[in-house]
């Protein structure tokens, strides 16, 4: 996976499982185009998959940078996406070798 995607730009990132899958089966990690995590939820259920965990692993913003989700501390902080600190210099240097 890469920390810099723009074709993934505002898509969530699940490790997903078949929704028959046994325990122990390794996750495969899938990119869902959606609004919210909700809606990637509902994606995903309509595609006979489950998410591994309870929460998203991250996301890509706007730009196609990679944000890693910190899941809340209930009554502390919410959820939220935090960049990831090596994906803006991906995208930087990804710029740059498009410019030449």
């Amino acid at each position: 996976m890469k920390l810099y995607e723009p074709q993934a730009a505002n898509h969530f990132v699940f490790a997903t499982v078949s929704i028959a899958a046994r325990e122990g089966t390794p996750p495969d990690y899938k990119a869902i185009a959606a609004q919210s995590i909700d809606a990637a939820l509902n994606q995903l259920d309509a595609s006979r998959l489950r998410s591994a965990y309870p929460y998203p692993l991250g996301r890509y913003d706007e730009f196609g940078r990679y944000c890693t989700y910190t899941p809340p501390v209930e009554g502390v902080t919410p959820g939220r996406f935090v960049l990831h600190s090596l994906a803006e210099e991906e995208h930087k240097r990804e710029r740059m070798h498009a410019w030449h």
